[in-house]
């Protein structure tokens, strides 16, 4: 089975202006979100000097998708970031960006974007408009 290592980071600048915050998830084909259950973790350096890092390994197998979140909150509070989804291989299959309360598809296939739509519903991110789905080629024609 091939594993997917993922982060998981809590950490905060000495002056606690800026905050990072990685979680490793794990998304079911059910719709299901749970945080990842790694066996073992393995430490790492934290983006900013308060806080932990680690790195999990998840195991990707078919119906379950790893999900990496990353999240930056600034000194004005504002939070930005992305959500990435592994397939069954341990490939990044979607990838979509959180900025000023939107999601955005980033890159990767959109069948997978019920799943950021999950994470986000799980997180309780505030999202003010999404747009998960690949953009249509400039002049492609509508419903003709």
């Amino acid at each position: 089975m091939p594993t997917v290592q993922l982060r998981v980071e809590r950490s905060k600048s000495r002056t606690g202006k800026h905050a990072v915050r990685d979680i490793a998830l794990v998304v079911t084909a059910d719709g299901r979100v749970e945080e990842a259950r790694p066996k073992a973790r393995y430490p790492a350096k934290p983006v900013y000097s308060r806080g932990e890092a680690y790195l999990v390994h998840v195991e990707a197998r078919e119906g379950v998708y790893p999900v990496q979140v990353h999240l930056v909150r600034n000194l004005r509070g504002h939070v930005k970031g992305y959500i990435e989804v592994y397939g069954p291989d341990g490939t990044p299959v979607y990838r979509a960006v959180y900025r000023k309360l939107k999601l955005r598809y980033s890159r990767g296939d959109d069948r997978y974007a019920w799943v950021v739509e999950a994470v986000a519903r799980y997180l309780n991110l505030p999202v003010k408009r999404a747009n998960l789905h690949k953009p249509r080629p400039r002049g492609a024609q509508r419903g003709r």
